[in-house]
């Protein structure tokens, strides 16, 4: 039976729920011969687009496609199965598997717009209701999606993140040597708490040694920071807000430490790929961070600039720890797109 994909998020910045829709599409494909993945005219990656052999369908873009084009071209396709890897699906159609990454629209709708809080606080719950399956990243997610919207757990799956088929490849190359770095990467907006660690780091003991380098598209909630002042005088402050997928795992590899002090997350790939590249790691102590990092990564609070500046003293003086990549059951294993990838066939009612 054929079964269609909702490739949407191949017009869309990569971010993590971006990611996880490509890697997630490549490992579909490779699984199951009778994939088709469909997507409105605006794709910015084509390179991607080939690889999947992506078809062109409607003459929208954006939401509106996802509304309107994609149920009408899918009410021809004999009610097929439809997978949506990025949060949202069409209404109008009642095939539809989605992937829920995270419910941060619905704890705290004030780090979106209003128009992107409103549409999502309406798109989901009937997302959620209405759909064949639901897909999450992590357990915690999967138990806020309970919680909130009364779901069974048995309608549920969690299908996590993993590292990129880009970072896997480059894991066979010669790698360069490890520099006093601190990466953080993430999209510049309220809930990656970018200020703090920036606050933090410049208050600690190790700012002349280290470099901070943060990597994200920068909006005006940062840019409207006085630390970001501050930042720019600091000639140990990189602020990148893009980098190519090459150069962002050289940044990777090059790195001695991976730092997140999301105030929420579903998954958080940028600790899964510190780890991957021999980086410590440091992490707000929340609860899907505990959930997925609890035996690899150095907690603190991200809201005291005290617990922050005393784990980055701490681990300037750790010694880097080597992950065991091939470990049968480790961490690598568990996280990863082609287990996720087998996860979402074997519950399509098909």
């Amino acid at each position: 039976m054929k079964i269609f994909v909702n490739a949407r998020f191949l017009t869309q910045a990569i971010s993590g729920v971006q990611r996880y829709g490509i890697e997630c599409s490549r490992q579909i494909k490779k699984l199951y011969q009778n994939v088709i993945f469909i997507a409105p005219h605006n794709i910015l990656y084509k390179d991607l687009a080939n690889e999947l052999e992506v078809k062109i369908t409607g003459f929208n873009k954006g939401h509106l496609w996802e509304q309107v084009d994609l149920p009408l071209f899918m009410a021809k396709q004999g009610h097929a199965p439809l997978i949506n890897l990025a949060n949202t699906a069409p209404l109008l159609y009642s095939n539809n598997y989605v992937t829920i990454h995270d419910l941060a629209f619905y704890h705290h709708p004030e780090w979106n717009s209003k128009a992107f809080s409103a549409w999502y606080n309406i798109l989901i719950p009937r997302l959620a209701y209405g759909s064949r399956h639901i897909f999450t990243v992590s357990q915690t997610i999967k138990d806020e999606i309970i919680k909130c919207y009364d779901v069974p757990s048995s309608k549920i799956s969690i299908t996590y993140n993993g590292i990129s088929q880009a970072m896997l490849d480059a894991a066979s190359e010669k790698k360069p040597a490890k520099e006093k770095i601190i990466l953080s990467v993430g999209t510049f907006n309220r809930r990656k708490n970018h200020q703090h660690l920036i606050a933090a780091f410049l208050d600690s003991d190790i700012k002349d040694q280290y470099q901070l380098v943060i990597i994200g598209d920068k909006n005006k909630v940062f840019s409207e920071s006085s630390i970001n002042e501050q930042a720019l005088l600091n000639s140990n402050i990189k602020i990148y807000p893009t980098l190519s997928e090459d150069e962002l795992i050289s940044m990777y590899q090059r790195a001695e430490v991976v730092v997140s002090l999301s105030l929420y997350e579903g998954f958080g790939i940028p600790l899964l790929e510190g780890l991957y590249n021999d980086c410590r790691i440091i992490c707000s102590d929340i609860p899907v961070y505990q959930e997925l990092y609890g035996n690899y990564a150095a907690f603190c609070d991200p809201n005291d600039l005290k617990s922050i500046v005393a784990i980055l003293n701490a681990n300037a003086q750790s010694s880097n720890t080597t992950m065991m990549h091939n470990n049968p059951g480790g961490v690598f294993d568990l996280y990863n797109y082609k287990r996720s990838a087998e996860t979402i066939l074997e519950n399509l009612h098909v």
